[in-house]
């Protein structure tokens, strides 16, 4: 029984999802994703623009540049049932705006489901990508 339960966080491991693909949602970005855990690298694509993410799902704190140039300090860490939780804090013009996503792969992992809350959208938006 012991040994079961050393054993069970390697197990769950496995089980984590694989988030790499090119995904898009239609009229906006695109994503491209490279994750071989614990690395997580985006780069987001959208209206002529480019900005390159790398995050660790690991807890630790990452520092990167938006798109549209504000600093994005970001903590990623696995939930159950396979989904990664972004505690985001955005740096715009002297004002920290927080943020909390979470994403999940449904319909097989054949889409990429964005779940987004801030304080001007406390209800949250849901963007869904696909392959």
């Amino acid at each position: 029984m012991l040994l079961l339960l050393c054993m069970l966080p390697v197990l769950l491991a496995g089980q984590r999802p694989d988030f790499s693909g090119t995904w898009k949602i239609e009229g906006g970005a695109t994503l491209r994703i490279e994750h071989h855990d614990p690395e997580l690298v985006v780069e987001t694509l959208n209206k002529g623009k480019r900005a390159l993410q790398r995050y660790t799902t690991d807890g630790k704190e990452s520092t990167s540049t938006g798109i549209d140039g504000d600093e994005f300090r970001t903590v990623v860490l696995w939930q159950s049932g396979g989904e990664l939780f972004f505690d985001i804090e955005e740096h715009e013009r002297g004002k920290i705006l927080k943020a909390t996503e979470r994403w999940s792969l449904i319909e097989g992992g054949a889409k990429l489901k964005r779940e987004r809350v801030t304080a001007k959208a406390p209800k949250g938006r849901t963007l869904i990508y696909t392959r």
